[in-house]
């Protein structure tokens, strides 16, 4: 071959080449093309998504901006209901609000205060919880919100979480610190809730709320003594603080102080009359006319009616009680003038029931009012016969403050039952759990009137009881009552003695420990083996 020849088979075989590396490039080319189109339309579907994202945003923001506005029409339109005294249809629009905006903590706060304000606090305690689980609280100012809340609607157990998220935000925070040990207070943490208050007092040391909620703890701790030194540092710094009043006066009852005790109550929230009548404080009643009004609940009203009977008092040409609409029939049917609390009543003077130890300048062991002081005037045995009846009562008022401590399941008094075949005992329990004992237990027909109350009582040779309305009612009555009371007990009942200047019936059995209900069901036992053993006593 010449080499022209191979020059032109080189150049051949170059060109090719050079058509197959061209052939090669042209499929690159057509490759990051389609690359490209892909990448356009990822991007393009990219683009969409985004779209759609802000589309969904948009909704959203405008759909939970609609029902914080629905809310808000609703919460008005509530508030003009409250305005005309209307609480049914208030509430009713608090809870259509509650419904549209569920995450907004505002309207569950709205409808608490107004459940509250109906005297329903079971049910502000229900709407409080469940804004515990669906409400959106994005900071410590959210959270000690409705743990305040709680706290103020009696249910400062359920408020312990909140506190604790406000503490983990707020660390060097002396108030978060002194609320959290308040709800471990009210959840019965007392040796965490002692540590916390320490930690609070030691940012704050001069907090009057932490120096009374120190004071709160060691009374829940029966440490009266060491209580009432935190409750006077408390009221060094507020001397005229309410709570810290009411406290220190519940701790000289304790410690037997009463004439003090009465002093400090005077600082209370008094309930004022429905009418134009002057406060008494003591002047002569010659003829004049009194009202007595009634506070709180209905065994607090019927322990101090005994007051009434005072020869002071009883110099009114007239002397009416406010009392309970429940308890009226019991007073009427016992001679007593009486109205529903808050009705008008046109009278020259009033005083508030409780204020009459201080104003009378006498005490529980008063001489000389008449043991006992209401009778049940039945005609006919509220239950079936029988010679040897024991009622019992376990369970006090759900909605009561302290209700967790003073009441007990009733499992524990099954025992007791089974122990005293012989006896008959009878059920007088009302509402929830009214049934939740044996078979062979009488189950009393339960009514919310206590003239029904004490006709069935009167049938009684005993009330074996918590600390409740129906034990002042027994031993007003001088029906034999054995009432049987927490580690620390309410201030009326002082700290240790069996026995009670308030009601001679009435026998005292404590806890000697905090929550230990058997041992005290275990003693009353014993002393009922005691007494059925003796003659004639049962």
């Amino acid at each position: 071959m010449t080499k022209r020849s191979e020059r032109q088979t080189t150049l051949a075989h170059v060109v090719s080449d050079a058509a197959h590396v061209m052939s090669d490039a042209a499929h690159v080319v057509s490759d990051a093309t389609h690359v490209v189109s892909d990448a356009a339309h990822v991007v393009s579907d990219a683009a969409h998504v985004m779209s759609d994202a802000a589309h969904v945003i948009r909704s959203a923001v405008h759909m939970r901006a609609s029902a914080e506005f629905a809310a808000v029409t609703l919460c008005t339109e509530g508030a003009t209901f409250t305005e005309r005294g209307d609480s049914r249809n208030a509430i009713a629009c608090y809870k259509r609000a509650v419904m549209s905006a569920p995450h907004w903590l505002d309207v569950h706060l709205i409808l608490a205060n107004a459940q509250q304000l109906d005297g329903d606090e079971l049910a502000a305690r229900a709407t409080l919880r469940h804004a515990l689980t669906v409400t959106t609280r994005a900071d410590a100012a959210t959270e000690f919100a409705l743990g305040s809340a709680l706290v103020n609607a009696g249910a400062g157990a359920d408020a312990v979480s909140c506190f604790r998220r406000v503490k983990k935000l707020r660390p060097r925070d002396a108030v978060a610190s002194g609320a959290l040990a308040a709800a471990l207070r009210d959840a019965g943490s007392l040796s965490e809730a002692w540590n916390e208050i320490t930690h609070a007092l030691s940012l704050s040391p001069r907090d009057a709320t932490s120096l009374l909620t120190a004071a709160r703890i060691r009374h829940d701790q029966a440490e009266y003594r060491d209580a009432m030194r935190w409750c006077e540092r408390s009221l060094a710094v507020r001397p005229n603080a309410q709570n810290a009043l009411m406290t220190r006066g519940y701790l000289h009852h304790l410690l037997g102080d009463t004439r003090r005790g009465w002093e400090d109550f005077e600082a209370r929230t008094m309930p004022v009359p429905n009418g134009l009548a002057r406060r008494w404080r003591g002047e002569s009643l010659i003829g004049k006319s009194l009202l007595v009004i009634g506070e709180q609940g209905v065994g607090d009203q019927l322990q101090f009616l005994r007051f009434v009977h005072h020869e002071l008092v009883q110099q009114a040409t007239r002397v009416t009680v406010a009392c309970h609409p429940a308890a009226q029939s019991l007073l009427e049917a016992n001679g007593y003038h009486s109205i529903v609390r808050n009705a008008p009543c046109n009278s020259d003077y009033y005083v508030p029931l409780q204020s009459l130890p201080s104003v009378l300048n006498v005490d529980a062991g008063w001489a000389e009012h008449p043991q006992p002081y209401l009778r049940a005037r039945r005609v006919a045995d509220a239950l079936p016969g029988g010679a040897r009846r024991v009622g019992l009562v376990w369970a006090g008022n759900q909605s009561h403050r302290n209700d967790a401590v003073r009441s007990m399941p009733s499992a524990l008094l099954h025992p007791l039952i089974e122990r005293h075949s012989g006896i008959e005992f009878v059920s007088l329990q009302l509402g929830a759990g009214a049934d939740a004992l044996p078979a062979r237990v009488t189950q009393c027909s339960t009514s919310d009137s206590w003239l029904t109350t004490a006709q069935q009582l009167d049938t009684l040779d005993l009330l074996i009881s918590v600390d409740t309305g129906i034990a002042h009612l027994a031993g007003a009555m001088g029906v034999p009552v054995w009432t049987m009371l927490s580690h620390v007990p309410d201030w009326r009942w002082g700290a240790s003695s069996s026995l009670t200047p308030w009601y001679p019936s009435m026998r005292l059995f404590r806890q000697t420990t905090r929550g230990d209900w058997p041992s005290v069901v275990g003693a009353v036992s014993v002393a009922l083996a005691e007494l059925s053993a003796a003659p004639g006593r049962l």
